[in-house]
């Protein structure tokens, strides 16, 4: 259920991702509650936090950004690893920074980005800490599970690739020791 894939892009087509992404120019949006919606249930140990993200591609909210461009490099390599055609869902850009009193063995929310059969991907755009958590639960109903144990952790690595199926609730954290987390958040199916 879960991948990880170092290397994942060719050096000089990442870190020209790299430059784009990190660019003066990139637009940012800022959000107060990145995991779920304002007054959400958090269990205990998950700690919610604020962040920003660019929404390049969502399907759902017919939003294709000028900036897309700037990351089919990325798409297109994953389709080829796939082996099958892609029917992407969202692809979002997101960064986290220091949040004051959290520690390493915090995290955030646990969640599921979709509520259907779905994968999951991260891609890793800098070198930072604020592992992504996984936990040994997987979404079949509501109302949801509100107790969490950690099934996997997967530390940041540029250029790294994590590929989990999109139903297993799995959550991110902030960075301790660096100034950003930045990552690529992918939701795909199986165009059939």
């Amino acid at each position: 259920m879960i991948t990880v894939i170092d290397d994942f892009l060719p050096k000089d087509v990442f870190e020209n991702m790299q430059t784009f992404m990190q660019s003066p120019e990139f637009p940012w949006y800022y959000l107060s509650h990145v995991s779920r919606p304002a007054g959400s249930f958090i269990p205990a140990g998950a700690v919610e936090t604020f962040g920003w993200h660019h929404n390049f591609y969502s399907k759902l909210d017919n939003v294709k950004s000028y900036s897309l461009d700037g990351v089919l490099p990325l798409l297109q390599k994953l389709e080829e690893y796939e082996d099958f055609k892609i029917e992407f869902i969202r692809v979002r850009a997101g960064m986290k920074t220091y949040k004051k009193g959290f520690t390493a063995d915090n995290y955030n929310v646990p969640h599921v980005d979709y509520h259907f059969p779905h994968k999951s991907v991260v891609f890793y755009m800098n070198e930072t800490d604020g592992d992504t958590f996984i936990f040994d639960k997987v979404f079949n109903e509501f109302p949801e599970p509100i107790d969490f144990g950690i099934k996997e952790r997967v530390s940041p690595k540029p250029n790294r690739l994590l590929i989990l199926d999109g139903l297993c609730y799995h959550t991110a954290s902030n960075p301790i020791n660096s100034d950003n987390r930045i990552i690529i958040n992918i939701n795909y199916v199986d165009k059939k």
